[in-house]
């Protein structure tokens, strides 16, 4: 049988190839899989206690018995947020939405976090970042913290927002708003919110610098391209 294997961010310039159409055995599990991918790549063990294997946009354990046509997500840990936009939204507008359907619900404040590209790091200079995700589970996974976090006591509203594309210095990357009947509550809850969209949304960062290109691994890890 046939599967498809796609690979994102730095497992796409160890591996020289966006994705790979494999022929394997009937009894072929993820597991094997991932073995298969760590002997033929072997310079992609330097993260192999950290890529994530997806089958389908859905998590699946090592004993996933694979089938005809299955496409295998395989990435390092993630980098990225309601959903994925291309523009800036209009966060006044936004606020003033947020504000009108939470006031009469007992909310007196709304938390914000936007996150924008930085113009220089390690003393080199940023000119562009570029951010890919792995849809339509990106999507998916935003919508599912978003949904958990609305569903935390005292929460009355929860919105996300992460852009994707070729950004400059400056541009707008990420927005997390939060309403609650609290303070206390809403500060907290947009931080775990930002926190789980860094770590469990597939979106990953080539950031192209004055002293070479580096995709932005996990926490922050830079990696050069090449």
């Amino acid at each position: 049988m046939r599967i498809k294997v796609k690979y994102f961010s730095a497992l796409r310039d160890i591996t020289g190839k966006i994705f790979e159409e494999l022929e394997v055995p009937d009894d072929y599990t993820l597991g094997k899989l991932a073995d298969w991918f760590f002997k033929t790549y072997p310079k992609a063990l330097a993260y192999k206690d950290d890529v994530i294997f997806l089958v389908n946009g859905r998590n699946a354990t090592e004993n996933y018995l694979l089938r005809e046509g299955d496409e295998v997500a395989v990435m390092p840990p993630v980098s990225g947020g309601g959903g994925l936009i291309a523009d800036e939204i209009d966060l006044d507008k936004e606020v003033e939405d947020v504000i009108s359907k939470t006031a009469p619900l007992g909310a007196g404040g709304v938390v914000i976090f936007v996150g924008f590209v930085k113009g220089r790091v390690d003393g080199a200079e940023v000119g562009e970042l570029d951010y890919e995700a792995y849809e339509p589970y990106a999507s998916q996974k935003i919508a599912e913290i978003e949904q958990w976090a609305r569903s935390l006591d005292g929460v009355l509203d929860a919105r996300i927002y992460h852009r994707v594309g070729s950004l400059k210095p400056g541009d707008h990357t990420i927005y997390v708003l939060v309403a609650g009947v609290n303070r206390e509550i809403s500060f907290a809850v947009a931080r775990q919110a930002l926190e789980r969209v860094k770590h469990e949304v597939p979106i990953f960062k080539l950031e192209r610098r004055s002293d070479g290109d580096y995709w932005v691994i996990g926490d922050g890890k830079r990696v050069k391209r090449g």
